[in-house]
């Protein structure tokens, strides 16, 4: 379980929640208050989110090109 932050009107949820809910920017979460101490959360998936997706897909950024070769060693073996 982790825990959440709640600091200037603003609630922090941790990285490893955030990767388990499979959260993207534009996501928005729905809170509903079942008691003082208890409340329910769903994820409010964003059509954009899905617009940035395909798109990303359909063009993918450039990370730049590998110079050189690389040997069947350097790929399957670890090296210190």
């Amino acid at each position: 379980m982790a825990e959440t932050t709640y600091h200037k009107e603003k609630l922090y949820v941790p990285r490893e929640v955030q990767e388990k809910l499979g959260l993207v920017d534009g996501d928005k979460l729905e809170i509903e208050v079942v008691d003082k101490s208890k409340a329910l959360i769903r994820v409010l998936r964003s059509k954009e989110a899905a617009k940035k997706a395909l798109e990303w897909l359909r063009n993918p950024p450039d990370l730049g090109e590998v110079k050189g070769r690389l040997t069947r060693k350097e790929i399957y073996e670890d090296h210190p």
